[in-house]
């Protein structure tokens, strides 16, 4: 009778075991997702904020200017955006939205992240809303929400999306005081992805 029960007290073992293997690894995966998930978006945020303090530190000195390089092109929507020193060499200035946009590209050809500046307003065209912005910069409009996040499919990949309101300040009305901004307004988002 022993040799009936061990092969059977052995199968009920096996499967016991493996069913709890399989509910102690789903979980600690399932886990695990989430932290990755909540550093994930704690890096956004970060990143957003410090896109903030760099937009706010070129606004609040009236824009940069770097030297020309030869195929850089001016701001066609900044007045007197190109200067020249004693010596010969060309300036160009570059607000707040150009520094980021080349900071981003900078970051995207790394491959690490990138970051867009849109608004429903637009001044240039080039930084007009994809549809994830679009419906995010109504719903801070709207619903008075401060953020939105989530998963979504770029291309041939799956990115995390964060975008948070870029409120208008003091600094920021040299360039957006003839188009009805106050101070505090929602000039537009950023996201992040």
């Amino acid at each position: 009778m022993r040799l009936n029960l061990t092969p059977k007290y052995l199968l009920f073992t096996s499967v016991i075991l493996l069913a709890a293997l399989g509910l102690t690894l789903g979980i600690t995966a399932k886990r695990h997702e989430q932290l990755v998930m909540a550093q994930v978006e704690m890096q956004a945020k970060v990143l957003f904020r410090q896109v903030i303090i760099t937009r706010r530190w070129v606004a609040e000195h009236g824009g940069l200017f770097v030297e020309k390089a030869p195929w850089a092109q001016p701001n066609p929507y900044l007045k007197d955006s190109v200067i020249m020193d004693k010596s010969g060499k060309k300036y160009m200035k570059e607000n707040p939205a150009m520094v980021m946009k080349e900071l981003s590209l900078y970051a995207q050809n790394e491959g690490l992240y990138f970051f867009h500046i849109t608004s429903l307003k637009l001044m240039n065209p080039e930084n007009a809303p994809d549809e994830f912005e679009s419906q995010a910069l109504r719903d801070f409009e709207t619903k008075k929400i401060t953020e939105v996040s989530g998963v979504q499919k770029m291309g041939d990949s799956y990115f995390y999306r964060y975008m948070a309101p870029v409120y208008i300040e003091k600094a920021c009305l040299q360039c957006h005081e003839y188009q009805g901004y106050a101070i505090g307004d929602i000039r537009g988002g950023i996201s992040v992805s």
